[in-house]
């Protein structure tokens, strides 16, 4: 049949559609893959390094940080004091107007200072007096001398080329206390004391890419040398894999390391003297084989002389049963055609009793000759298999209620088949033996109840199919129903005692039914029927089939 995996036809859309392909392998993360391919030296001397790593950058984090940190509070504080300075210095000069004096003071503080970038002095109406700056695109702001709040608060500014600063504005008082007569601007650059914590900074970096490039080389050393004595555990370990057991690490070291050290020349002891003991054990081991061997040859052997006896003893028990029943069917069969011709040639010259008589010889000559014939089949059932046919078991049934037609309808009796009943894969004959012997033995003991049915009828399961043969006759003693399916056993009851019978019938069903791996039972209650139960194995009973009915079917008188 066609692979529906590989393309499906929609009826929806009439056309076919390609199939979804599958999803494509997921590829495993690089850095496991990485950590695969590495070995776990490697693995070490890189996790030393990367700790190294992270250990020296957040060092020079946390240190570049603080360096700022402290450099901008150092700036800070110095734009203040000399912002205070300049306004203590320069009150006089202010109060009084003279520009010369400040815009000397103004040049002398730039030129001389080494942070100080700008530096501008502002009248009591917030005009630049004075004005000095080492940076020409920063120019002096409009001041407000109404925004006191601003006073003595330090802030930050960017010029136009982009340079940071911190900038501070603080007042100037005149001589009368509290008087403030003018106003002084500073400007502290950020620029170049972060140069120098970079420069600082670079020079930290070198020095720690010195330190990982030293500590590399020496981190490869020290696992190496950590790992030498796993390596020889290793290397021992492989001597022992290829059955060298003397082998012994030698390292006497009082750590962890040592310790398995010791443990592993503990451990090749301790194999060494399992494998003598193994070794030991296998050979007893051997030896009780070899008498193992011995003794099933000889066992062997005495199965085959059973076997063969046994098969000369039912060889000798076919002819001795051909035989027997030759040597009594040809005086029986004398005997009932000599009965036969009195009865032709003298029926009329002798009187009734003993026609009578005749007539009783010949019938009992006929019953042990069916007796003969009965046990004779019944020692060829496992011996003599017939061939196997697959039968319809309804068609057989409904062929047996016509065979039984005349005592059905005589006894008022219904023969149901109850559901279906499967086909059999079997010897055709001795299969209808089984149901004939069953339904003509209800049919016998049914005796004289109100309701008078034989049902027929089969359970299929996983592995057998259990039939039965139900019938609502007189039932057997407790004491019977283990006795039934021997040869020559009858009921002892009085009911039973008065039906005809030879005894041999349930024992051929029996027997045939164990040629199908089967087994028989009979369920029994006194007064309200028996139910015959057997089971045949599953390898005789094909796939669905059989006589298929949708009700019950029945045959009344």
């Amino acid at each position: 049949m066609p692979d529906s995996s590989a393309s499906s036809f929609s009826q929806s859309r009439g056309r076919f559609e390609a199939p979804t392909p599958p999803p494509a392998p997921r590829r495993k993360p690089l850095l496991r893959r990485v950590s695969q391919r590495l070995g776990l030296q490697a693995k070490l001397v890189v996790t030393f390094m990367a700790i190294i790593v992270l250990t020296l950058g957040g060092f020079l984090l946390l240190t570049m940080r603080e360096s700022q940190t402290r450099m901008v509070g150092g700036l800070t504080g110095e734009a203040r004091q000399l912002s205070l300075a300049l306004a203590t210095l320069t009150s006089d000069a202010v109060a009084e107007g003279d520009v010369r004096a400040i815009e000397n003071i103004a040049r002398e503080l730039v030129s001389g200072s080494y942070s100080l970038v700008d530096v501008a002095f502002y009248d009591i109406d917030g005009k630049v007096i004075a004005w000095k700056s080492r940076d020409k695109t920063i120019a002096p702001a409009p001041f407000d001398p109404r925004k006191t709040s601003t006073l003595g608060q330090i802030e930050r500014e960017r010029s136009r080329d982009g340079a940071e600063r911190i900038v501070v504005m603080s007042p100037i008082f005149g001589r009368d206390a509290g008087k403030i007569v003018g106003f002084v601007h500073v400007g502290v650059s950020l620029e170049i004391y972060r140069q120098q914590a970079y420069s600082q900074t670079r020079a930290a970096l070198k020095v720690g890419i010195t330190l990982v490039l030293v500590a590399v080389p020496m981190a490869w050393v020290v696992v190496m040398r950590i790992f030498l004595p796993i390596r020889l555990l290793v290397g021992a370990t492989k001597q022992i894999a290829a059955g060298d057991l003397d082998t012994r690490v030698e390292t006497d070291r009082p750590d962890v390391i040592g310790d398995l050290a010791k443990a592993f020349n503990e451990m090749a002891v301790t194999v060494r003297q399992q494998q003598e003991a193994l070794r030991h054990a296998n050979a007893q081991l051997a030896d009780a084989n070899r008498d193992l061997e011995s003794k099933v040859e000889q066992r062997t052997l005495q199965f085959e002389t059973a076997n063969r006896r046994l098969s000369a003893e039912i060889a000798e028990k076919e002819d001795f049963l051909r035989a027997v029943s030759h040597d009594l069917n040809a005086p029986l069969r004398n005997i009932s055609g000599m009965v036969t011709m009195l009865l032709l040639k003298r029926r009329d010259t002798l009187d009734e009793d003993l026609l009578h008589r005749l007539d009783r010889i010949k019938k009992n000559v006929e019953i042990e000759t069916d007796l003969i014939n009965e046990l004779l089949e019944l020692s060829r059932i496992k011996t003599r298999r017939q061939a196997m046919e697959v039968i319809d078991l309804g068609v057989m049934i409904d062929d047996l209620r016509g065979m039984f037609e005349n005592d059905l309808k005589t006894r008022n009796i219904e023969l149901l088949i109850d559901g279906t009943l499967p086909n059999l894969n079997c010897e055709k004959a001795r299969v209808r033996q089984v149901f004939q012997n069953l339904i003509d033995n209800a049919i016998k003991y049914m005796g004289d109840g109100p309701t008078k049915r034989i049902h027929v009828g089969c359970q299929i399961r996983l592995s057998e199919a259990e039939f039965y043969v139900r019938d609502t006759g007189m039932g057997i003693e407790p004491d019977d129903v283990g006795k039934v399916f021997f040869v020559f056993r009858r009921g002892k009851s009085q009911a039973a005692q008065a039906v005809a019978g030879k005894g041999v019938g349930l024992a051929s069903v029996k027997s045939i039914v164990e040629t199908y791996s089967g087994k028989i039972w009979v369920e029994s209650e006194v007064g309200k029927g028996s139910t015959f139960r057997f089971t045949i194995n599953g390898q005789y009973v094909p796939a669905a089939g059989g006589h298929m009915r949708s009700q019950p079917e029945s045959l009344a008188a």
